[in-house]
């Protein structure tokens, strides 16, 4: 079987390192300090990155969007053409608004990149709950590797090509949850959560195709996929940041939640830059930065002109 990395020993890469050893593979797990966690048999704790990558072809990003760019540059002199990259970041990064995969194209030489994405949590691998990810790639042969490496008899895991899309659609889902959870806890009932939801999978559409993805990938597990799951369980750090902004408790919001906040602010900033209309992305951000309430975010959404559908 074949040598991991993987880079990150948060939640999402302790729970990847440990579906890859079960699956036979050699796995290393990389973090900044000695961990103190026991780890499944077939997965050693390291802090030496360049040794890991020297001996790892396969090597996986389990970081922050906000940690991205900071650990490849620091890896880059390490990279290798043979080396191919696995990314799972819900974000863009913070310095230059980029796609976890596009930071790994833009400032190391692999090339073989791909995305894990889709309507699961780090928590729901661990406790071995029915779950299904998505790996968006063009890298056919690399996505494949991927899928037989981590599918088990909880786990079902698809392919997509458009890793652009599958990156976005996930990232957007994330951060409209805030939306669908304020909805909720404002009980507006079900024909407007309803319509809340089909315009926030229509804006993450309208998004995904103006940063460059394919139409109808946010229609998948990536994206409608992801936020039903936020919207059935009543779970998910946006969905329960809206449900908490909808009844007042605001203060320290940003201090619980930075990554969801980072997310909500790259993206609009991005889909600004490329002059994309997205209004419920816009509404969002104003949530959690406490500049408007819950009910007058709602209220002016469902008020927008009509349009075609």
């Amino acid at each position: 079987m074949s040598a991991w990395a993987v880079f990150g020993d948060g939640a999402w890469g302790r729970a990847l390192a440990r579906r890859l050893a079960a699956a036979d593979h050699t796995v290393l797990l990389v973090g900044l300090t000695a961990s103190r966690r026991k780890l499944p048999a077939g997965v050693t704790h390291t802090t030496d990155g360049p040794a890991a990558m020297a001996t790892c072809e396969r090597l996986v990003f389990a970081l922050p969007a906000a940690e991205v760019e900071q650990g490849l540059r620091a890896l880059a002199p390490h990279c290798k053409g043979h080396h191919r990259a696995l990314t799972t970041a819900r974000g863009l990064t913070t310095d230059n608004h980029r796609r976890a995969s596009e930071a790994v194209q833009a400032l190391t030489c692999i090339r073989q990149v791909a995305v894990l994405a889709g309507a699961a949590d780090a928590q729901a691998l661990d406790k071995n709950q029915p779950a299904a990810l998505v790996v968006g790639s063009p890298f056919g042969t690399w996505a494949d590797e991927i899928q037989d490496s981590l599918v088990g008899k909880h786990l079902r895991i698809y392919t997509n090509p458009d890793a652009v899309g599958v990156e976005l659609s996930n990232a957007l889902a994330a951060v409209l949850a805030v939306a669908m959870g304020a909805a909720r806890e404002l009980a507006v009932g079900a024909a407007t959560e309803a319509t809340a939801l089909t315009r926030a999978v229509a804006e993450m559409d309208r998004v995904v195709q103006g940063l460059g993805g394919r139409a109808n990938t946010a229609h998948g597990l990536a994206g409608l996929g992801a936020l039903t799951t936020y919207i059935f369980e009543g779970g998910g750090a946006g969905f329960q940041a809206g449900q908490a902004i909808a009844r007042g408790e605001t203060e320290g919001l940003a201090d619980r939640h930075p990554e969801l906040v980072e997310a909500a602010t790259t993206l609009a900033a991005r889909a600004a830059k490329q002059r994309l209309r997205a209004p419920m992305l816009g509404a969002v951000l104003g949530l959690l930065k406490g500049e408007v309430a819950a009910s007058s975010a709602l209220d002016a959404l469902m008020q927008r002109a009509a349009r075609a559908e």
